[in-house]
C-alpha cells in the first residue's frame, strides 16, 4: 500500500491548485468550442507539472493531448472537460440570480477539467517516482454539450494509444458506474420559404412548415420508432410576429439505449421533415452535427474504481454546506424533501438518462467513470446546478473523484495484467461487432468558425 500513500500524498499538495481552477473556469464559463481560455489554465497546470502539451489535437482547437512517462508501458488516459451550458448563468446563491441569456456551469465541467487533470498530474509523479513503465495522458476534451468533441478526437485516432480510459462527472450518486447510457444523435434543419407581412400571409411559409414536420413526426414516434424520445429547440424562428421569416432552424436530437434504432429514428426524422417542407414549397436543409452511442460497461475498470473510492472514502461536506445545499434545493425543488446520496455504491444496473461522446471509446478502449453527487433536488441543466457548481459545496464530491481516479490509474500502469483483463472483457463484450464512429457533420465549422455554428449561420 505504499505507493497508495504515495498518490495520496501527491494528489493532497496538488488539491489547492485543483480547487484553484473550479473557481477559476466557474468564473469564465465558456461555449462549445470555444473554451480557449480553460485550454490555457489546465495546460499551464500541466506544464509545469512536466507534461509535454499539445493543443489542437486531433484538428480540434480547444482540445489537447498532454502526457508525462516512458510510454513502455500500460499508456492511462484521462479525459478533461471544461465546456459550459447557454443560457445557465447564475451566481453561487441558493436561489435563481442570473440572466438566463449567459452561459453557465450547469453541468458541472467546471469541476471534470481540474479534477481530472489533477488525477493525472499526481498519477504520474507517482508513476515515475516508483519507476513504473507506462503513460500518463491527460487528455482534454470540448464540446461535451453538443455530443462532439470526443467523437472528433476518436475519428481522428486521439484514442487509438491509449490501452483504458479514466472519467468522472456531476450526477446523483457517489459510486463507480459499470453499466450503459443512452446513445444520442443530433441535427439542425434549416426550413427556407418566403418572408410576408403577417396581415398578407405567404405560401412558402418557413415556421408552419417547420412546426407541421415536428408535429408529423411526433405523431408517428411511439408507432414507428418505439423507444425513441425527441427534443428539439427552435434557433432562428423570426424576430418579431409581423414579419414571417424567412429562414427557420430547428435542433432536433433523439436518443434511445443503441444505436442503430436511434440512427434510424434520425433519418425517419429527416425523411418526414424533407417531406412535409415539400408539401408547401418549401426548402429543408439537414446539417448533421454528431452521434454518439452510449456506455459499454467495463467491470474489470469499474471494479477497480470501486475499490479506490472506498479507501478514499465518500464526500466530506460541512454542515454549513448541507445547509445551503438544502436551501439550494428548496428553491430548485419546491416541496419535495431533501435527497442527497452520501455513501459509495457500485452502479451496475439500469440505463443511465444522459448521452455521452465518450460512449463510442468505450466500445475500443476499456473505460471506467466515478460519478459524485449533487442533491437529486438539484436538476442538471439548470441554474440550481450552476450556482452549486460555483459553491464550495460543490467541491467535495468532484475532489473524491479526482483522488480516486488518481490512484486508479497508478494501480493501472503498475499492474499490466489488470490492464490486459480489462481489454480481453472489452473483446467479450463486443463480439464480432466493427466500432465505426459515425462521421459526425460539424468538423469543419467547429475548427474554422465555431461562432457560426453559435450564431447559427453555419
Amino acid at each position: 500500500m505504499a505507493d497508495i500513500d504515495l498518490v495520496r500524498a501527491e494528489w493532497r499538495a496538488l488539491k489547492p491548485d485543483i480547487e484553484g481552477l473550479f473557481t477559476t473556469l466557474w468564473n469564465c464559463p465558456e461555449m462549445p468550442g470555444l473554451e480557449y481560455r480553460s485550454v490555457e489554465w489546465l495546460t499551464g497546470l500541466l506544464r509545469r507539472h512536466s507534461f509535454s502539451v499539445e493543443i489542437g489535437s486531433g484538428g480540434v482547437p480547444t482540445a489537447f493531448v498532454a502526457r508525462r512517462g516512458s510510454g513502455a508501458g500500460p499508456c492511462i488516459g484521462i479525459l478533461a472537460e471544461y465546456d459550459a451550458l447557454a443560457s445557465l448563468d447564475n451566481e453561487a446563491v441558493p436561489y435563481r440570480k442570473g440572466t438566463g441569456r449567459k452561459p453557465g456551469h450547469g453541468c458541472g465541467h467546471n469541476h471534470i477539467g481540474p479534477a481530472n487533470t489533477g488525477a493525472g498530474i499526481a498519477a504520474a509523479a507517482v508513476a515515475e517516482r516508483l519507476g513504473l513503465a507506462g503513460e500518463i495522458v491527460v487528455i482534454g476534451c470540448p464540446a461535451e454539450e453538443i455530443g462532439w468533441g470526443k467523437i472528433a478526437l476518436q475519428q481522428a485516432g486521439i484514442f487509438d494509444e491509449l490501452d483504458v480510459i479514466l472519467t468522472s462527472h456531476g450526477d446523483y450518486q457517489n459510486g463507480s458506474l459499470s453499466r450503459p447510457c443512452h446513445a444520442v444523435a443530433s441535427g439542425e434543419f434549416v426550413f427556407r420559404g418566403d418572408s410576408a407581412h403577417a396581415g398578407m400571409g405567404v405560401a412558402r411559409n418557413a415556421l408552419k412548415a417547420a412546426e407541421e414536420a415536428l408535429a408529423a413526426f411526433e405523431a408517428v414516434r411511439a408507432r414507428h420508432f418505439p423507444g425513441i424520445s425527441s427534443k428539439h429547440v427552435f434557433r432562428v424562428a423570426g424576430v418579431m410576429p409581423g414579419v414571417m421569416p424567412e429562414e427557420v432552424r430547428v435542433w432536433c436530437s433523439v436518443r434511445h439505449t443503441d444505436l442503430a434504432p436511434m440512427m434510424a429514428a434520425y433519418e425517419g426524422m429527416k425523411e418526414i421533415f424533407i417531406d412535409v417542407a415539400g408539401q408547401s414549397d418549401v426548402g429543408c436543409e439537414e446539417k448533421f452535427v454528431a452521434a454518439c452511442r452510449g456506455y459499454l460497461a467495463n467491470d474489470t475498470v469499474g471494479r477497480l474504481l470501486d475499490e479506490c473510492l472506498r479507501m478514499v472514502g465518500p464526500p466530506q461536506w460541512t454542515e454549513a454546506e448541507i445547509a445551503w445545499m438544502m436551501e439550494l434545493s428548496s428553491a430548485a425543488s419546491p416541496g419535495k424533501p431533501f435527497d442527497l446520496h452520501r455513501e459509495i455504491g457500485y452502479f451496475d444496473n439500469g440505463i443511465d438518462y444522459y448521452g455521452q461522446d465518450d460512449g463510442d471509446a468505450s466500445w475500443i478502449v476499456p473505460l471506467g467513470r466515478v460519478n459524485w453527487a449533487y442533491p437529486t433536488n438539484v436538476p442538471i441543466h439548470h441554474w440550481a446546478w450552476t450556482a452549486l457548481s460555483g459553491h464550495p459545496a460543490g467541491s467535495p464530491g468532484p475532489l473524491m473523484a479526482s483522488e480516486a481516479l488518481a490512484i486508479a490509474a497508478v494501480r493501472l500502469i503498475s499492474n499490466p495484467d489488470l490492464v490486459s483483463k480489462a481489454n480481453a472483457e472489452l473483446k467479450q463484450r463486443v463480439g464480432d461487432e466493427i466500432i465505426k464512429v459515425v462521421p459526425p457533420g460539424i468538423n469543419d465549422v467547429m475548427a474554422e468558425d465555431p461562432i457560426a455554428f453559435w450564431e447559427a449561420r453555419w
